[in-house]
């Protein structure tokens, strides 16, 4: 068995052939090959190298012979060489061997191996650094050194487990804080979901859960911004990803302007606790306020403006109401702000323009459902009806406020002369508290009926009809006061009246040509009135006659009578009726003319 640590240099490569094949190989490369090999030739050629250099007398050889010498002085060159680096190998291996096994001993005997060590080994490395035991035989030293070995370990190992243990405690607490923030974060989707609205994977990031906030009827750009990731916050709690609509809250204002103050305003709420309400509510405001933008611009000729940040009707020249998107952030919910007379009209204007956007959503849903014949070109959705109803609505309580104000004080006029006018007013309630029914009052206002009495036999039906886009207009009907009699206006001034009820003559535009034609009326029905009462009087009542304007009532033979005349009279912004009664009799055999005058302010 050869020792791992035997130090005999590696034997040199042999110069005569290794294998048979080898040595056949090289006699067939001399002359003549095997065919020329022979006992007797070989031991000549022996005797003549070996007696080659002891004679002097010159040999005649053959050319094949002054040929090798060469070649072989080469050989002998080249294996010297070989020689002396086995040498010098076999040296520093052997110096190498000499010092690694000093420097072995020098962790036992130190003396005897600084004999062997190499100096400048020592002074680099130095002694003691380099050890070998016997595992089958330990020393002194190392049995001394086998308790301190063990607690070294114990204590390796008992550091190892105590960060383990700390490792795993701090694993443990981060988990546990894991655990309660996404329980919190869960929750919350939950009790979103718990609440109606949809939760579900965000289509755009699977791992992530979405909730939609918005209305799937609204318009294009608003239906799109209405899903959002909701993200787990610091705490736990669900944070919603806002996009470039519902990062801030907003809700729409209504202002009432009146003389250039300020006399009514919707209040702002706070913003809500639920991220996910507050986010629903500020994209419907943004809708209401881009919609009004929208039909803003379709109705400058009801005085409606468009202006920074700002969409203004102007109601009269006294009168404004605005709409403005306001952000709930820069508002002090500290203060209440004081009460103000207009207040509760815009509240109410604020709350019908979110009435009409929610049945707006509908008509969309109802559009959507039905189905559309092949071909036909959908186009952009129209502008919603949102702020006309409430322009109509309003011009609408102005036409009814004016009429029962006249309507009263022409009653008031008439019963200072003496006569028991009256008036009446019907006006249907909206039908159901749904908000399809409140939307479509405000869209299809119910028509307000007036029974107008002048006379006994005079009896007026004034219909108020609201309509986009004629507004307020006026019907009137002439009532008869039995079944034998009939209303003296059908013959004396008929009403402006048209066989077509949808034809526009049928109506009054507005309520000032109403307003004629009454206190045109009212002198012609006292006429007949007076003609009527007269001649229960009076036996002979042919004298009586009414003349031809029908405003009088005039004796035959006498040419004295009774002349009625009705005026407008301007009372501020409003016009109220005053009427004119001139007497023409005689007294004493003299002709008397008075006048009396019956006002709203008698």
């Amino acid at each position: 068995m050869v020792s791992p640590l035997a130090l005999q240099p590696a034997p040199p490569p042999s110069r005569g052939p290794q294998t048979v094949a080898e040595f056949i190989q090289r006699v067939n490369a001399e002359p003549g090959g095997f065919r020329a090999l022979n006992q007797d030739d070989l031991r000549k050629q022996i005797e003549a190298r070996r007696n080659k250099g002891e004679t002097d007398d010159v040999e005649m050889v053959d050319a094949e012979d002054d040929d090798d010498e060469p070649s072989k002085a080469n050989e002998l060159l080249t294996a010297r060489e070989e020689l002396m680096r086995t040498i010098t190998a076999a040296q520093k291996t052997a110096a190498t061997t000499l010092d690694f096994i000093s420097l072995l001993l020098s962790k036992e005997a130190p003396v005897q191996a600084a004999a062997t060590l190499n100096p400048d080994l020592r002074n680099i490395v130095g002694i003691g650094t380099l050890g070998a035991t016997p595992l089958h035989a330990p020393t002194t030293l190392t049995q001394s050194r086998v308790p301190d070995n063990k607690m070294v370990a114990i204590g390796m190992r008992l550091q190892a487990v105590t960060k383990a243990a700390e490792s795993l405690g701090s694993a443990a607490k981060k988990l546990e804080g894991e655990i309660g923030l996404e329980t919190a974060y869960w929750n919350e989707v939950r009790a979103a979901s718990e609440r109606g609205w949809s939760v579900f994977r965000h289509p755009e990031e699977p791992n992530t859960m979405g909730v939609k906030f918005g209305f799937s009827n609204a318009a294009p750009d608003f239906k799109a911004n209405s899903i959002v990731p909701m993200r787990r916050a610091e705490n736990g709690s669900v944070s919603l990803e806002h996009g470039r609509m519902t990062g801030i809250s907003k809700r729409l204002q209504v202002t009432v302007s009146q003389g250039g103050e300020i006399v009514g305003q919707s209040r702002l709420p706070r913003p809500l606790d639920d991220n996910v309400e507050e986010a629903r509510d500020t994209v419907f405001a943004q809708e209401l306020w881009h919609e009004l933008n929208r039909e803003g611009r379709e109705l400058q000729t009801y005085g409606v403006r468009l202006r920074k940040d700002v969409v203004a009707y102007v109601e009269d020249a006294n009168k404004t109401i605005s709409f403005q998107l306001v952000t709930l952030d820069d508002n002090d919910f500290s203060n209440v702000p004081e009460s103000r007379p207009e207040d509760a009209e815009a509240e109410r204007i604020h709350l019908t323009l979110k009435i009409l956007l929610l049945n707006a959503h509908q008509k969309n849903e109802l559009r959507r459902s039905a189905k559309s014949p092949p071909g036909a070109n959908k186009g952009p959705p129209p502008a919603y009806d949102l702020l006309s109803p409430i322009i109509i609505d309003r011009q609408h309580d102005k036409a009814i406020t004016r009429c029962i104000h006249f309507f009263g004080t022409l009653c008031r006029v008439l019963r200072l002369g003496g006569l028991g006018a009256s008036v009446s007013m019907t006006e249907p309630p909206i039908g159901g508290d749904s908000t399809e029914s409140l939307a479509n009052s405000l869209l299809n206002p119910t028509p307000a009926e007036f029974d107008l009495t002048l006379t006994p036999a005079t009896t007026l039906r004034i219909v108020a009809k609201t309509s986009r886009p004629f507004g307020t207009r006026f019907q009137v009907f002439l009532l008869k006061p039995d079944e034998s009699h009939v209303n003296p206006l059908v013959s004396a001034y008929p009403p402006a009246f048209h066989p077509d009820p949808d034809n526009h003559d049928n109506f009054y535009d507005n309520s000032s040509k109403l307003f004629q034609y009454i206190c045109n009326a009212v002198p012609r029905a006292l006429a007949w009135h007076f003609k009527g009462f007269l001649s229960t009087i009076f036996q002979d009542s042919s004298k009586l006659s009414i003349d031809a304007f029908s405003k009088a009532l005039v004796d035959n033979t006498t040419e004295v009578g009774i002349h009625f005349d009705c005026k407008l009279i301007a009372d501020g912004d409003k016009v109220v009726p005053e009427l004119h009664v001139n007497g023409d009799y005689l007294h004493l055999s003299k002709r008397v003319q008075k006048e009396w005058v019956y006002g709203h302010d008698e």
